[in-house]
């Protein structure tokens, strides 16, 4: 596989007309140029958060603060931590040369990891940061393009504190969210090639299903 391919990627956004360019296709141009980029943009909201929603991907389902998005070749699993980003939770992240990459994210004071497993002939990618974390299972031709996804999402992640600080004055964020660390890679559990499977086989049935319920957002 040709880890660089050159391809020139023009990346707008919108505020302040600033216009990004990624020179090669690569991880770290894409962590530089888009995951670590400054910017306000958003089109879709939610309650306690709001970020980008790359064009061509919609919300296909939503469970708690948690979302599946999809586009026409994969879905990403988005879950937002809103508790630990409320009391600025932080742990440490080990690089695992062992994958076909791992990362330990630092950006200001952002933090987060990047752990990408190759299983056969598809990926698997673990992208934690701003107090949430996308995960995705593709091909090989995919891979660029899916990272690229999860950066402009979770770089994009925009905290609406006054929400989060009445719903959790009130009890609703400890009684109503789901049990989820985003800070555990999914490569460290004693399940994680079974867990694979079931993410490869639940992706397969919501491909194949024929009635599925997409919650409308902006137009992107």
């Amino acid at each position: 596989m040709k880890k660089y391919i050159c391809l020139t990627l023009v990346l707008i956004f919108l505020t302040g007309c600033n216009i990004q360019k990624v020179e090669e296709e690569s991880f770290d141009s894409i962590i530089n140029t888009v995951l670590f980029n400054d910017t306000n943009l958003g089109n879709v909201s939610f309650e306690g958060y709001k970020f980008y929603l790359p064009r061509g991907s919609s919300v296909d389902a939503k469970k708690q603060y948690n979302l599946e998005i999809k586009n026409d070749k994969n879905y990403y699993y988005l879950y937002v931590d809103i508790i630990s980003y409320y009391y600025k939770t932080k742990e440490n992240h080990q690089v695992d040369n062992k994958l076909f990459y791992s990362k330990t994210l630092n950006y200001k004071d952002n933090f987060g990891y990047i752990d990408i497993s190759k299983i056969g002939s598809k990926y698997f990618l673990e992208v934690m940061y701003n107090y949430a974390k996308v995960e995705t299972y593709v091909l090989e031709d995919d891979l660029y393009d899916a990272f690229l996804d999860i950066c402009y999402i979770l770089s994009t992640i925009d905290f609406n504190d006054s929400a989060i600080s009445y719903k959790l004055s009130n009890q609703e964020l400890e009684t109503t969210s789901e049990e989820f660390d985003i800070f555990k890679s999914k490569k460290d559990s004693d399940n994680f090639l079974q867990y694979i499977e079931e993410f490869d086989k639940y992706e397969n049935d919501k491909n194949t299903s024929k009635d599925e319920d997409i919650i409308e957002t902006e137009d992107n």
